[in-house]
């Protein structure tokens, strides 16, 4: 049975295939706040590409393990359109009976046509992250930081663990991080809801991996 731990360890694999030829980069502020005039700039925005090799490394993982099939140039459905300049989209389609589809729209970061990346999970998608979720020079943390948020975010729909939970105005998404509510005071709230979500609509399904 394929672990958690493998399904990474072969992403890693094929990341350092993807990669090549992309530079990673540390966090230019580790000691100190960033000054005012990042928050207007954005140098080279090209280097987020590793976040689309990352994204790849994903998808060839995916697909060698029989878990998913990848759609290009996908003509996916979203539930809101996402504000981002979205100019190409992806989609890895499970194998496995109700699981969720990962759909991964390549977007405009400053005059880079596919350095950022724009997550959705379902059909229609809900939009589930905007990485960078900036991308000014005030708000870098480094390749490392950027990288570990798109695991965060996609290992938990492949796992079956992802929920996204709505009323009205009210929502609460459960990622690898715990979750986070918008909209709700309480976190004792959340609790109740997420044990109990009558009256709420709610995206989530099983995992993508055999047997899980």
């Amino acid at each position: 049975m394929l672990t958690e731990d493998a399904l990474l360890a072969a992403v890693d694999a094929r990341f350092a295939q993807t990669s090549r030829g992309l530079s990673p980069w540390p966090d230019p502020h580790p000691d100190r706040s960033p000054v005012d005039e990042e928050y207007s700039r954005l140098t080279n925005p090209g280097r987020y590409r590793i976040l689309g090799a990352r994204i790849e490394a994903w998808f060839a993982a995916l697909a060698d393990a029989g878990l998913a099939r990848v759609e290009r140039n996908a003509d996916a459905r979203w539930e809101r359109v996402p504000g981002t300049r979205i100019t190409r989209t992806d989609r890895a389609v499970p194998h496995a009976a109700g699981a969720l589809p990962l759909v991964v729209a390549r977007s405009r970061l400053g005059d880079v046509p596919d350095a950022g990346i724009t997550l959705g999970v379902g059909d229609p998608a809900s939009c589930l992250a905007l990485v960078p979720d900036c991308g000014c020079d005030a708000c870098d943390t480094g390749s490392d930081d950027e990288l570990e948020n798109l695991d965060r975010h996609i290992l938990p729909v492949v796992t079956g663990t992802f929920r996204r939970l709505t009323a009205g105005d009210r929502v609460i998404t459960v990622t690898a991080d715990g979750w986070s509510a918008a909209n709700l005071p309480r976190g004792d709230a959340v609790a109740a809801v997420l044990a109990d979500p009558t009256g709420w609509d709610e995206v989530s399904g099983p995992s993508w991996l055999p047997g899980r």
